[in-house]
């Protein structure tokens, strides 16, 4: 199941939310989901040189994964590359991983951003929450189940090789994050 939680703002409102670079540490709930990915990717994931992370906030989890290259970005400046995942993933090379954390969820049109990312990647490492239906967050524009994820990252051309769900609800976050492990 999908929800559309709210509409896309504006180019002008998303340059006002995204004006720096989203830091994970100050919230329990986001360093865990962190920390539970880093360590997913690094038991999984063989053979990865190269990773891209286009909506890294701070950088934590790309920069947590032992790569030889790693290309980072975000919409917010500060980075390399900077701007909307939409355009900025056309400004990268193919890369082994592709870092999609936290970002789903805020997309317009998640689906065409997964198949963009493909066109890009053999591996994918994915975070959104799940079943977050009563979402009060005004930057996430979508809610679904663990169910939909999966449809969608399949219709993208990905197979899931390994599924997390981190539910820290309500003790130490609003949220369960989904962690997924994609080839």
């Amino acid at each position: 199941m999908r929800a559309r939680l709210r509409p896309a703002h504006s180019p002008q409102a998303l340059a006002d939310i995204y004006r720096v670079p989203h830091q994970h540490a100050g919230w329990i709930d986001h360093r865990m989901r962190v920390s539970f990915s880093a360590m997913l990717a690094k038991a999984i994931l063989k053979d990865v040189e190269t990773g891209a992370d286009l909506s890294c906030g701070d950088g934590a989890l790309l920069g947590a994964i032992p790569l030889q290259t790693r290309i980072f970005g975000d919409f917010a400046p500060g980075w390399p590359i900077t701007g909307p995942v939409e355009a900025t993933i056309e400004q990268i090379p193919d890369v082994d991983l592709f870092v999609c954390a936290e970002t789903l969820e805020h997309l317009d049109d998640p689906d065409l951003v997964l198949k963009k990312i493909r066109a890009k990647t053999s591996r994918l490492l994915l975070s959104t929450p799940i079943e977050a239906w009563e979402d009060s967050n005004p930057e996430h524009y979508w809610a679904w189940d663990r169910a939909e994820v999966d449809g969608m990252l399949a219709e993208a051309g990905f197979t899931v090789s390994v599924f997390l769900a981190l539910d820290l609800r309500p003790a130490q976050g609003d949220y369960c994050f989904g962690i997924w492990a994609c080839t």
